[in-house]
């Protein structure tokens, strides 16, 4: 019997982004970016007013950790509102 072990690197991460209500394409992301990302806007009350982290199963059947990055308006000139969602396998890491 083998047995497959997935280092960081190997697992993918899709990051959504809402600008203004628009969504733009699901980017696929590093693990490591994606931690980064959170941890940064964890760290930044004055560019980011929500960080929620949830844990659910995906629609076929993976236990995810979804987390919702919302930047405070005016962030950006000329954006209102962005939205930066990360879907992380939670296999990958629980260190949310």
């Amino acid at each position: 019997m083998e047995t497959t072990v997935m280092n960081a690197d190997a697992w993918f991460v899709t990051m959504h982004t809402h600008v203004d209500g628009r969504r733009y394409r699901p980017e696929p992301i590093s693990l490591d970016a994606a931690l980064a990302g959170i941890r940064k806007a964890r760290r930044s009350p004055k560019a980011v007013d929500t960080v929620n982290v949830y844990a659910f199963t995906g629609r076929d059947g993976t236990a995810l950790h979804v987390a919702y990055v919302h930047f405070i308006p005016g962030r950006w000139s000329g954006v209102n509102d962005v939205i930066d969602i990360y879907e992380i396998p939670t296999d990958a890491s629980t260190d949310l």
